[in-house]
């Protein structure tokens, strides 16, 4: 799970064979980043990501483009007092 409150993305959405390892995908709301063993390919259902077939495909996952990032943001306070 990423902090999403240091994240300027925007969504496309796309046909679920077409993510891959690295990717960044929005699943209820909160940002995951796609690893190789959460995509399984082949069987009846297709292809699937986090266990989810996406309806067979007929339904779109939402990827995450990430504009910018910014990891630190909320650890940059001023010193002193």
């Amino acid at each position: 799970m990423i902090g999403e409150q240091n994240i300027d993305y925007t969504i496309k959405p796309v046909h679920v064979s077409t993510i891959k390892s690295g990717d960044t995908v929005e699943i209820d709301g909160v940002l995951k980043t796609v690893s190789k063993k959460d995509i399984k390919t082949g069987g009846m259902m297709g292809t699937t990501l986090f266990g989810d077939s996406f309806k067979a495909g007929t339904t779109k996952v939402k990827k995450a483009i990430i504009k910018r990032a910014l990891p630190g943001a909320q650890k940059n306070k001023t010193k002193g007092g």
